[in-house]
């Protein structure tokens, strides 16, 4: 009797490592595609912000041209348009959407804006966001 016994629990140790092992699996699994899926986010993203920082520098670059135009690179869509002073772009990708937003790049406004600071702390003044002008 004692040997059915042990037979009965090395069967039922068997069924619940196949049962964990399939758990374990499909976790494994999952978190290898979620990181696939976050690599093509960060490099939607990365792209796309490359293609507006160099449209807003106004630097000549032939990826700020065609991502006005819009632009596919390894399987991204890239859209860059400009409303206003603002440039606002997407990547997209397997139906994953990255939007981004920035104010284009104004010199003479920044100029203006560190000549105010370096007045106010020469004079040890306090800046603050109200004082600029």
């Amino acid at each position: 009797m004692r040997g059915k016994r042990k037979h009965r629990l090395q069967g039922s140790f068997t069924v619940e490592a196949a049962f964990i092992m399939g758990i374990l699996l499909l976790t494994v699994t999952q978190g290898i595609l979620w990181t696939f899926r976050l690599k093509d986010q960060v490099i939607g993203a990365m792209m796309l912000e490359e293609a507006i920082e160099q449209i807003r520098y106004d630097e000549e670059s032939s990826l700020g041209e065609e991502a006005k135009k819009g632009l596919n690179v390894m399987g991204y869509a890239i859209q860059v348009r400009e409303t206003g002073g603002r440039l606002e772009g997407t990547a997209e990708k397997n139906g994953q959407i990255r939007t981004l937003s920035m104010e284009r790049f104004e010199p003479g406004k920044f100029l203006r804006m560190v000549s105010v600071i370096e007045e106010k702390t020469e004079n040890e003044d306090s800046v603050s966001e109200g004082n600029q002008t």
